[in-house]
């Protein structure tokens, strides 16, 4: 399990596979990949077929859906969210959680500003 974020257009405008290889190739961080494997922490490998796959700074990889015209990653951070809305501006798309919320500019803005401390018994 884990919360996916989808970088996505509307569905009459889908990102296609050749857009998403373009966008590959042309990103020193990425390399194209077919299938990631990881290794678990009591040391078996796990392969996982990733078709049209990008894989972000040697370790983080993003799966494409060509049906869905949808790239994906699983639980990402902050760091992670910042390369997706990179990369959805890049493809005029936007990222999209799975309750639907956007994640913007104003997302990572709003993460940055420190955040008044109240005391424990203020409500």
């Amino acid at each position: 399990m884990g919360y996916e974020l989808n970088i996505e257009r509307n569905k009459e405008n889908l990102i296609t596979a050749s857009e998403w290889s373009d966008y590959l190739t042309n990103d020193p961080e990425f390399e194209a990949i077919e299938e990631f494997t990881a290794k678990s922490n009591d040391g078996l490998e796990l392969s996982i077929s990733t078709p049209n796959g990008g894989l972000w700074k040697k370790e983080v990889p993003f799966t494409f859906n060509e049906k869905w015209g949808q790239i994906t990653v699983k639980n990402p951070d902050d760091s992670i969210i910042e390369k997706m809305i990179q990369i959805s501006e890049s493809l005029n798309a936007k990222v999209i959680g799975e309750e639907g919320e956007e994640y913007d500019r104003n997302y990572l803005s709003a993460k940055s500003e420190p955040k008044p401390k109240k005391k424990w018994w203020k409500f």
